[in-house]
């Protein structure tokens, strides 16, 4: 009988198993099987992966080129102040024109031509200050100036591929006094004490 029961109960523990129910979860819906990616899936999302990366690439090099062209820009205007500011430092201007290389990148063009400003008009009446109603302020006619308009032009790059940068001033200069010129050079203003 013990062996009886045994087979019995191991008949009972195949059965059991042979027809076991299906799991169903706490939900009213079965949990779908997962199946995992396919092909067309997995392609689709490197194509976007691929089209994502290339625009950042072109982004950050449009950035990058973006930065390189304002160094270039910003080395050629300091170059150009450099050479501006000692334009009539020692020597007077003069008119005419001159080129030469800062280094083996940067070249240079100046045009150095006199500048007669535009006739200031005015729509109210100014009075004229004169002597006799400046108090003894004025001392001796204003020298005369003369105006100066220095263009500078910048050239930088390949010979495929040039960039420009053009610079303009005016600097004022004191004409020499020739001879038979009678204007004294100018007296420093008094105050009325």
């Amino acid at each position: 009988m013990n062996v009886g029961n045994r087979e019995l109960g191991s008949g009972n523990r195949k059965s059991g198993a042979a027809t076991r129910a299906p799991r169903f979860s706490h939900s009213r819906f079965p949990l779908p099987v997962s199946r995992g990616f396919t092909l067309i899936e997995l392609v689709a999302a490197f194509v976007v992966f691929a089209l994502g990366f290339g625009v950042l690439l072109q982004i950050l090099g449009g950035a990058l080129h973006t930065t390189a062209q304002s160094a270039e820009y910003t080395r050629a205007a300091l170059w150009a102040q450099t050479l501006l500011d000692t334009q009539g430092i020692g020597e007077p201007l003069q008119e005419g024109s001159s080129s030469g290389r800062f280094d083996d990148r940067y070249s240079w063009e100046l045009n150095i031509q006199k500048y007669d400003p535009p006739p200031v008009t005015t729509t109210t009446t100014a009075t004229t200050l004169t002597t006799s109603n400046a108090g003894g302020l004025i001392t001796s006619p204003i020298t005369p100036l003369d105006l100066f308009r220095m263009e500078l032009v910048v050239n930088w790059g390949t010979q495929y591929l040039t960039h420009h940068a053009r610079f303009s001033t005016v600097r004022v200069m004191n004409p020499p006094l020739q001879a038979g010129n009678n204007i004294p050079p100018p007296q420093p203003i008094r105050s009325r004490q």
